[in-house]
């Protein structure tokens, strides 16, 4: 979902996020225990050795690595450094029953040996709960915050050729009830916080002349009608609104989409997801523009395979300086494959394409691409060992130049 922003007057927009924060430590500390998975009946505490302790299905993974970074400021010309991440991720989870909730959260410290004031700290907290109220009525809830320096080149945060502190929280939550054995509405809500903390990291010859200019609040309310025309296939009609507002950039606007669109299972593994329709902007001085939006998905999810595609077309928040519309064509796809039974492979590629149109700044096409491959060896079910290839580029705007990237990596994890 998207959502358009007003802003009127300066507010403190980043409660929010470190409340959500929040209540996902809150969650993890005070939710009774049940088993993980089929892996962790038994508890982890109990194979410590530390029977005593109540069964909790909490999963630890820590992790070191080091690799090779050939371009860390993003710069046209490249700079490269070794460097050492160290990684630490928490999991619990409580399947089933009528309550099944999920977080997981990642820290990460990355050092950069070659070249100064690049090193990173940062961290993910991801958070899901689905309450079932009756056979009716149910409740589903994800809420999910970053903290990070890299630029995200797979989602419509901020500029792509720029290394800069920020926080980015998205979340959903919505409420299904089957009024009819055919007949499905599902309400839902989204709020995204967008906050950068500076400017730039460092690279300020990339030409972003202020990432502050990207902070903003987006809220999205969306009716969903749902249909089951057959038992494999669902016809859907969605309406959305969607509400921007910019802490100081003057581009608020609100959005409306009237969208329709299908569920269908072509079989037990293979689904797809498709909405497509009309969206209307609203910019705050500048009157109403129409566009066409679409977006799809695509999952197949096999015993020891699974394929994830997405693709979106449709107004975005503007990253490129001085542009006050922006429409992008989005597309991701995601392929895991377990080659034994103790080694595995995942790929995943992003591309998107931004047409920036308006304002006095920066105009016209820009191109961005994303590609990650890893390996990894399971030793035992403590140890692991993993090899990773990354590489992204992002074209030139005007006259923000473009850069590609190399990180070769490896590292071994510990889960316990």
């Amino acid at each position: 979902m998207i959502l358009p922003c007003r802003i009127h007057q300066p507010r403190s927009h980043l409660r929010s996020f470190p409340l959500a924060l929040l209540f996902a430590a809150f969650s993890l500390v005070l939710q009774p225990g049940r088993a993980w998975s089929q892996n962790a009946v038994g508890s982890t505490f109990e194979q410590a050795g530390l029977g005593w302790l109540p069964a909790i299905p909490i999963q630890i993974n820590a992790g070191l690595d080091g690799g090779y970074d050939d371009n860390v400021t993003l710069s046209p010309s490249g700079q490269g450094s070794v460097f050492t991440r160290e990684n630490v991720v928490l999991t619990y989870t409580r399947p089933g029953g009528q309550t099944q909730f999920f977080v997981v959260g990642v820290g990460r410290f990355s050092q950069y040996f070659d070249v100064s004031g690049q090193d990173e700290t940062s961290g993910n907290v991801t958070m899901s709960l689905t309450h079932n109220f009756s056979s009716r009525l149910s409740f589903y809830a994800s809420v999910y915050g970053t903290y990070q320096n890299e630029p995200n080149l797979t989602s419509n945060v901020g500029p792509q050729n720029v290394r800069s502190p920020f926080f980015d929280t998205v979340d959903i939550f919505s409420l299904t009830y089957h009024w009819l054995l055919r007949f499905t509405t599902v309400t839902s809500y989204t709020f995204e916080r967008v906050y950068y903390t500076s400017s730039s990291n460092g690279n300020s010859q990339n030409g972003v002349q202020n990432t502050l200019a990207q902070n903003r609040i987006q809220n999205t309310f969306s009716e969903e009608f749902q249909f089951s025309l057959t038992s494999r296939t669902v016809l859907v009609g969605e309406y959305r609104f969607e509400a921007i507002d910019y802490d100081t950039a003057p581009t608020n606007s609100t959005t409306n989409f009237l969208l329709a669109g299908i569920n269908h299972n072509f079989t037990e593994h293979l689904m797809v997801h498709v909405r497509g329709g009309e969206s209307f902007r609203s910019l705050e001085n500048e009157g109403t523009m129409a566009s066409p939006y679409f977006e799809g998905t695509l999952g197949y999810v096999r015993s020891n395979h699974s394929l994830n595609w997405t693709a979106s077309y449709g107004y975005e928040s503007p990253t490129a300086t001085g542009a006050t519309t922006t429409k992008t064509w989005r597309t991701g796809l995601n392929l895991t494959y377990d080659l034994t039974s103790r080694l595995s492979s995942t790929t995943g590629v992003y591309y998107h394409h931004d047409e920036n149109q308006g304002g006095t700044g920066s105009t016209g096409t820009q191109d961005s691409f994303d590609l990650s491959v890893g390996l990894r060896y399971t030793i035992n079910k403590r140890f692991a060992l993993h090899v990773n290839y990354e590489y992204d580029s992002t074209s030139s705007l005007g006259s923000t130049p473009g850069y590609s990237r190399n990180r070769y990596y490896a590292g071994l994890s510990y889960t316990y």
